[in-house]
């Protein structure tokens, strides 16, 4: 399959069994979009019927094309492709659950955010859940990989298809489970009919917990443990609502939610501007510092699976050692670190770029002989890589930014396949691969 239907497909960007997603391209305007088609396979089909099928995914492409909301996923097309049908929405090129790390194995480790970055992402999703439930569609499928993140940092809510609208009955087959493990309520699992407003918000918790602490709650416990997160105290009472086993002990909608949620980070940062206010020790890198003469320089391609054992990368994908990060002033609008002798751009590119557009972007910069030099370069990933620090802890949230204009996530030179490179996120201190199209931004070095 090349194309569905008017729309030439670019890759696949994940299969289930209603079907699959495809990255594509829209003809003429050229913009990059997610094609959804329906493609049951044979155990869907025997557990649902044909109509059934139909009708639910019709049902959540009128769900996502009728909600107005800057926090839930566009929905711009419907058509069909042979005997199937397909929607087609906006594309973005990372979801929650990558950047947290998380795997099929849920019940694995994954990435912690910064508090405040945890905090902005649940802010923006129960936004986008207070949209839905006042359409009364509740979701009934919250988890990070149904929540897609811009270059900007807006959370997208994706997939509706196992929503259901205020009074409708569940007509799939008997004893079938609805949700995600460990993310759905209980009650949800119990009876899908029962879940409301208030099992969205009991996936929401266990979401956020997650962003936190790295781990799923334990069942029937909300408290954070001591030493497991600079959360303190703060949002203890939000985790033991939000996760409580009966819906009554829950929070009553989206919005009340939300003004707990906001409380608690307040106080986290009026405790964070006391701690910081004490000037206490910075915290020093760990782990065995590489050698600077293993910076490559030159640019190479590396399959997704052999990343991690040629970057010497952890089971996160993170550096097995931290470079200190000490950076001085190189001339106009330029710094260096003296660990690894490299040179950075101090700006970024203004906007997200994509892979081929940041190669332009630094032959725009050697053009100009950019802070008075004209050899500037994409970095490698080990180059990045001295560019990434540890999730902060303690005193580390009151480290200055050396760089007047900190990005998130940034292009490597070095590429995973013909239609992918890898990228770094500078915040959380990790490698990822990324599709050429993904807008990603761009800080040269030399």
């Amino acid at each position: 399959m090349r194309s569905i239907d008017k729309y030439p497909i670019l890759g696949v960007l994940g299969r289930g069994g209603m079907g699959a997603v495809f990255r594509a391209r829209v003809p003429v305007v050229d913009r990059i979009v997610a094609v959804k088609l329906l493609r049951p396979n044979e155990m869907t089909l025997a557990l649902w019927g044909r109509e059934r099928v139909l009708t639910t995914f019709r049902d959540e492409a009128a769900r996502l094309g009728s909600i107005r909301h800057k926090n839930v996923v566009g929905v711009f097309d419907y058509g069909q492709a042979g005997e199937w049908p397909y929607f087609a929405m906006e594309y973005y090129g990372e979801s929650l659950g990558a950047i947290m790390g998380e795997t099929y194995r849920v019940e694995d480790p994954s990435r912690r955010l910064p508090v405040l970055r945890a905090v902005g992402y649940a802010r923006q999703l129960l936004a986008g859940l207070a949209r839905l439930h006042f359409a009364g569609i509740v979701h009934r499928d919250v988890k990070p990989f149904n929540l897609l993140v811009t270059d900007d940092d807006v959370v997208k809510i994706t997939d509706l298809g196992l929503s259901k609208v205020r009074g409708e009955t569940f007509r799939g087959p008997d004893n079938m489970k609805v949700g995600s493990p460990y993310y759905a309520a209980p009650e949800q699992e119990d009876d899908p009919d029962a879940a409301d407003v208030r099992s969205d918000l009991y996936a929401v918790g266990v979401t956020f917990f997650r962003m936190l602490t790295g781990r799923l709650p334990e069942p029937g416990t909300g408290g954070v443990a001591d030493g497991e997160v600079d959360a303190g105290d703060e949002f203890d009472g939000l985790f033991a609502r939000s996760l409580a086993e009966r819906p009554r002990d829950r929070f009553a909608d989206a919005g009340e939610m939300a003004e707990a949620l906001e409380a608690c980070a307040a106080g986290w940062s009026r405790r964070m501007e006391g701690v910081c206010a004490g000037g206490g020790a910075l915290l020093a890198a760990s782990g065995a510092l590489p050698n600077p003469a293993s910076l490559r320089r030159e640019p190479v391609m590396v399959s997704v699976h052999k990343a991690r054992e040629a970057f010497g990368l952890d089971v996160l994908w993170r550096p097995r050692g931290w470079w200190p990060g000490n950076f001085e002033p190189d001339g106009e609008g330029v710094l260096r670190d003296p660990a690894s002798g490299l040179s950075w751009m101090r700006r970024a590119a203004p906007y997200g770029l994509s892979w081929q557009e940041a190669a332009i972007f630094v032959d725009g910069l050697n053009a100009g002989s950019a802070g008075g030099h004209a050899d500037w370069r994409l970095p490698t990933v080990p180059e990045l890589m001295t560019l990434l620090r540890p999730e902060p802890t303690g005193e580390g949230y009151c480290l200055p930014a050396a760089f007047s204009q900190p990005v998130r996530r940034v292009w490597s030179a070095d590429r995973a396949n013909y239609a992918s490179a890898y990228a770094a996120d500078v915040e959380l201190g990790y490698v990822a691969r990324a599709d050429f199209c993904c807008p990603i931004s761009v800080r040269a070095v030399r």
